[in-house]
């Protein structure tokens, strides 16, 4: 679709969601101009661009239960929750084949968002950029949580995951696009609340005061999001997908069955409102005249 954008948010294993929804949409053969992804939302969505069916769904929903994938073990003795070799190397070197060649031939724009260890600000590295530093080195940045991973380092600067200064890059879509398609991996009634065991982060933090500031602001500035994605929603702007309640899971569900049931209903979810995405994306390429008219 001609000027057309999808930001996928974060969540860790709430991208099961997001995994069902782009299945569908690969099914389809729906295409964007650019996809814009955060942490797990940015992994999800380099499978899409490199248009490998089911690999989404091994990756996000069933090799989560291998052992070898995430636990408090790995966290202990590499400095991350979720086994950064196993997930960004193993996987889609050996186990689950990334088209590395597909992914870069496909013309779409890819931006992962990050968020500097330095500054707290967002940083964007986009596809070009990506081919110089490495695709998999940026998704385990925009990946990185704090305090459940280490900072990862690319050129001079450090980097956590995006979520942490934009969880929702919405504003930065619509700065370039005229309509946005959103999937988000909470539900829509969703609020965040204030940041637990600040005195952990405080500590852990302290030599990067910036940085703190945004992860304490964090629930804030994504709430804020929020409801500016429902305002945009209502002026026809922006076409958000978002699971139900019912569904929700944590970002480390360590059960195959939820983390099934929740890829499920991304598939069922989208594939309920695809003539209404259509429709969506389809009036955002009419001339003015044509919309004017309508």
């Amino acid at each position: 679709m001609k000027n057309s954008c999808i930001v996928l948010e974060g969540g860790g294993l709430r991208g099961a969601f997001t995994s069902g929804v782009m299945e569908y949409l690969l099914e389809r053969d729906l295409n964007f101009d650019k996809v814009i992804g955060v942490s797990a939302g940015a992994c999800v969505g380099a499978s899409y661009l490199s248009k490998q069916k089911g690999r989404n769904l091994k990756v996000n929903v069933e090799y989560p239960s291998d052992k070898r994938f995430m636990g408090l073990k790995h966290l202990l003795t590499t400095g991350s929750y979720f086994n950064m070799k196993f997930v960004f190397e193993e996987l889609p070197g050996r186990l689950v084949p990334f088209d590395e060649e597909a992914f870069f031939k496909n013309s779409a724009e890819f931006d992962v968002i990050t968020t500097s260890r330095r500054t707290g600000k967002p940083v964007v590295f986009s596809k070009k950029e990506l081919e110089k530093i490495g695709l998999n080195k940026a998704l385990v940045a925009s990946s990185s949580i704090p305090l459940l991973s280490r900072a990862v380092k690319i050129g001079s600067e450090s980097y956590f995951d995006g979520g942490v200064s934009d969880s929702i890059p919405v504003e930065y879509a619509l700065s370039q696009h005229e309509k946005v398609v959103v999937v988000l991996t909470r539900p829509r009634d969703y609020r965040k609340g204030k940041l637990s065991n600040q005195i952990l982060y405080k500590i852990a933090f302290r030599k990067h005061p910036e940085f703190m500031k945004v992860l304490i602001r964090r629930n804030e500035e994504y709430n804020k999001t929020l409801d500016f994605c429902e305002r945009m929603e209502q002026e026809g702007r922006l076409f958000l997908v978002a699971p139900l309640t019912e569904f929700s899971i944590g970002r480390t569900e360590p059960r195959i069955e939820k983390r099934m049931h929740l890829y499920l209903h991304g598939y069922q979810t989208i594939c309920k409102e695809f003539e209404n995405l259509q429709a969506f994306l389809v009036e955002s390429e009419l001339p003015e005249r044509s919309r004017l008219s309508i």
